[in-house]
């Protein structure tokens, strides 16, 4: 087993998760400003990036599986694989941090939105109402 190889694909897992993080706070940014428009954008970079991670993390597993049958392994390597692991760990858990204060921020943002539509609905059944309070009735004569 080469283990440089795993220690790569170790590397471009924890590259992704940094881009995965620099992205969710990209999120965040754009939910302080209420700006829901540009978040499709970055949930569709995060599902290109949640499918290479996939992928990457696929063949991590057979791998060290592999690793941890090999007799040759140094210590060292261990090490360095175990370090790299708990960086990546510690980026995940970053994410799932940031996501859930996203989600949140965005369950705030539905809430005012819909505190405002019923605001918006009691103003209109009141001027509705007016009407009726007051006997309003369409006038039918066109003559003047």
């Amino acid at each position: 087993m080469d283990t440089t190889q795993i220690l790569d694909a170790l590397d471009k897992e924890r590259e992704l998760l940094r881009e995965f993080h620099d992205i969710s706070m990209q999120q965040l940014r754009l939910l302080d400003d209420e700006n829901l428009e540009g978040m499709q954008e970055l949930l569709d970079i995060r599902s290109n990036l949640m499918l290479e991670l996939t992928a990457i993390e696929t063949t991590l597993g057979t791998w060290i599986s592999q690793l941890r049958n090999d007799p040759t392994v140094t210590t060292h390597v261990l090490r360095e694989l175990r370090l790299a692991n708990d960086d990546i760990v510690r980026l995940a858990n970053e994410i799932v941090e940031l996501d859930e204060q996203t989600h949140w921020r965005l369950d705030l943002i539905k809430q005012k939105a819909a505190d405002g539509l019923r605001e918006l609905n009691r103003g209109y059944g009141a001027i509705s109402g007016y009407g009726a309070t007051l006997r309003v009735s369409p006038r039918m004569d066109m003559r003047g």
